[in-house]
């Protein structure tokens, strides 16, 4: 299926004071305005999420993934939840510990930290560079950066790196590990991300979702620090 026909970002348009801020920032030049209103033109976005940040009127939203997390949470099927090494910083009021805890409490069957998929990407990388040290390379660990070759640099596809994204190979290592039945759900800061979940090259990503986006559906199964037996909360998270 087509990225644009399960757009990642939207402007709703009741809020849309066409302010054409969108319009200056954005970098594959996705976004038009027609009679007053703001629309993105799905085929060239790129997932960036730039329109996001310079929005004063919060008039841009992303395409939502807990409904598609609690199915998989529901279906019965094994499933992991892959977080970005970035939760501390975002989850300041909970230790590490007791937020594995509370997403397991969500019915995360393994709750396993993207740095393992960095860790082995980085080894891909110095592999390639320690091959040919002249060789110039793409870094291919942001989809929205991929993205933008594809559509717009064609002429630069040969030097994006040969290499899947951290997230991508955190999947397959734990599903290699775990079984091939294995859905998984990555937890980060990006909007981009979520490009992964429906793009035609990779499937290994049955969801993503932004730390907001976790927040919701910890608050709307009423999951607090609090909730979470303190036995679990010192289990080894990994």
């Amino acid at each position: 299926m087509p990225s644009w026909d399960n757009p990642l970002i939207t402007i709703i348009g009741e809020r849309c004071r066409a302010c054409y801020a969108c319009v200056r920032e954005c970098p594959a030049k996705a976004i038009k305005v027609e009679n007053g209103q703001a629309s993105v033109i799905q085929p060239r976005c790129i997932g960036c999420g730039n329109c996001l940040r310079v929005c004063t009127q919060n008039a841009k939203q992303v395409r939502d993934d807990t409904h598609r997390a609690f199915a998989l949470l529901d279906s019965g099927e094994p499933v992991a939840a892959m977080v970005a090494p970035s939760f501390p910083a975002e989850f300041t009021e909970v230790e590490p510990t007791t937020l594995v805890a509370m997403i397991r409490a969500l019915g995360f069957t393994y709750v396993h930290e993207v740095a393992l998929g960095a860790d082995l990407v980085a080894h891909a990388y110095r592999r390639l560079l320690e091959e040919d040290p002249d060789r110039r390379l793409i870094s291919t660990a942001c989809p929205a950066v991929v993205s933008y070759v594809r559509k717009y640099e064609p002429e630069l596809i040969p030097y994006l790196a040969p290499v899947v994204s951290p997230m991508v190979a955190t999947a397959r290592v734990l599903r290699h590990d775990l079984g091939e039945d294995l859905r998984t759900v990555f937890i980060g800061p990006c909007v981009g991300k979520k490009r992964s979940s429906i793009d035609t090259i990779h499937r290994e990503i049955d969801a993503v979702l932004t730390f907001a986006e976790l927040r919701t559906m910890l608050e709307e199964r009423g999951i607090t620090p609090d909730s979470v037996p303190s036995d679990d909360r010192f289990d080894p998270p990994y």
